[in-house]
Formats: C-alpha cells, structure tokens, sequence
C-alpha cells in the first residue's frame, strides 16, 4: 500500500475521487496533522530540561552589553 497527498483542483477531479473511493479502489483519509500537532509530538521526544539562565540574567547580560558598547563608542576617536 502507498500513501501519496493529493491535491484537487477542480470538481471533476473530487468526482473521479469519489468513484474511486465508491469502487472500493481507494480510501480517503482526511486526518491531517496540524503544525501544533506535528511540533508536540517532536517536542516530547527532546529531552526535557530547566534552562540554566534565568529571564533576569539574560536582561543582565543584555544591558551590561549595551553599557559597554556605549562607552566603547565615546572613547573612540573620531
């Protein structure tokens, strides 16, 4: 058996389909899966770690960064 994705672009198309389905030569499955879905379903399989840093640290380090490219920028000669 194969699975294939099929895109149907017009009404003659869903009718052959439809025959197909009715002669028993094919079946349709409509259970496609959302983004959200494929994402949870990878995302139980990471491994499931705290983060080392927290959201203040990070603000921290973001300020300190800009801090010191601000003095960079006005010691440097013109």
């Amino acid at each position: 058996m194969e699975t294939l994705t099929v895109e149907i672009k017009t009404a003659k198309a869903r009718k052959l389909i439809d025959d197909l389905i009715d002669l028993g030569i094919i079946s349709l499955k409509t259970d496609q899966s959302t983004w959200v879905d494929v994402w949870n379903k990878v995302e139980r399989k990471l491994p499931q770690t705290e983060p080392d840093t927290t959201e203040d640290e990070i603000m921290s380090e973001i300020k300190a960064y800009r801090l010191e490219k601000r003095i960079k920028q006005t010691n440097e000669p013109v």
